[in-house]
């Protein structure tokens, strides 16, 4: 299987945020600091982390030639503030395998209009019966779990 290698890294990736979750969690209940304040201490650790990764990885930190993007393409940290904010609203009230569940849903059900539409310029790519049923088996396991919930 040629795309082995991106699978575990995408699995490793996804592995993460149940970590994230459970170390924000923690954060949140010995430093008594509400969501927003724990993500953005999230998100700067991300800064320093990624400025260092760039020298490493890249050597350097190039400054964007920024009259190639369009206004839009600067708010993907603005997003992304809303992405972990929003877990770290729903975990606590529904469970970290819930939450991640519905995000997840979330992004595959989102990304499916994305690429079926071609927007922001990413590749259309084809979405048949099988791709279709898979989603409809996840979704049923998302209500199953959350249904699940009721009787603990």
């Amino acid at each position: 299987m040629k795309n082995l290698f991106y699978v575990l890294i995408s699995f490793l990736g996804g592995a993460i945020i149940p970590l994230q979750l459970a170390m924000v969690q923690a954060f949140r209940n010995t430093t008594h600091a509400t969501q927003i304040q724990a993500t953005f201490y999230l998100y700067l650790g991300g800064m320093v982390a990624s400025f260092f990764l760039s020298f490493i990885l890249s050597g350097n930190i190039k400054p964007p030639i920024a009259s190639g993007a369009s206004w839009w393409m600067w708010l993907t940290g603005f997003v992304g503030v809303f992405y972990i904010l929003f877990m770290f609203i729903s975990a606590p009230h529904i469970g970290s395998e819930n939450t991640l569940l519905w995000i997840f849903l979330g992004q595959m059900y989102f990304s499916v209009i994305i690429s079926q539409t071609h927007l922001w310029g990413l590749v259309v790519r084809e979405f048949n019966t099988l791709k279709l049923l898979g989603l409809v088996i996840v979704t049923i396991g998302g209500v199953i779990m959350l249904y699940a919930e009721t009787f603990e």
